[in-house]
């Protein structure tokens, strides 16, 4: 049987390590990023609360206050970082470049809801 050459002009994306499973989870870095931080303000202030920490001197609370602060804006500039890290990618191929933008959409969002929990946190006392 001969064979056939078709020449179609398609652009392919070069293969990378990366496996199937972190090209899927990848776009929803920001928002895994912000549940995971949801639940670590949350269980730390709980913790907090069950070992004391409301009915201690004010120097105590604002500590609370001030590693859970620590906590929301490390965790808003690591998915900040992922955006700008994702956006320098090269993306030649349309589908990508589509993959980009969503990505740095969700992660836009994760950081604003992740910055949104700040309110809470200072208007709140983290025991009451």
């Amino acid at each position: 049987m001969p064979s056939r050459d078709i020449d179609l002009d398609v652009t392919v994306e070069p293969s990378t390590e990366a496996g199937v499973l972190y090209r899927l989870l990848d776009p929803a870095f920001g928002l895994f990023a912000w549940a995971i931080h949801f639940l670590v303000v949350y269980v730390a202030t709980a913790v907090a609360c069950v070992v004391g920490a409301g009915s201690a001197s004010p120097g105590i609370r604002s500590t609370v206050t001030t590693a859970l602060v620590a906590v929301t804006l490390l965790a808003a500039a690591t998915v900040i970082w992922h955006a700008v890290r994702t956006w320098r990618r090269p993306g030649q191929v349309l589908d990508r470049r589509f993959l980009i933008r969503v990505t740095v959409g969700l992660d836009a969002l994760g950081a604003v809801a992740i910055l949104w929990q700040l309110f809470p946190l200072l208007l709140v006392p983290p025991c009451r």
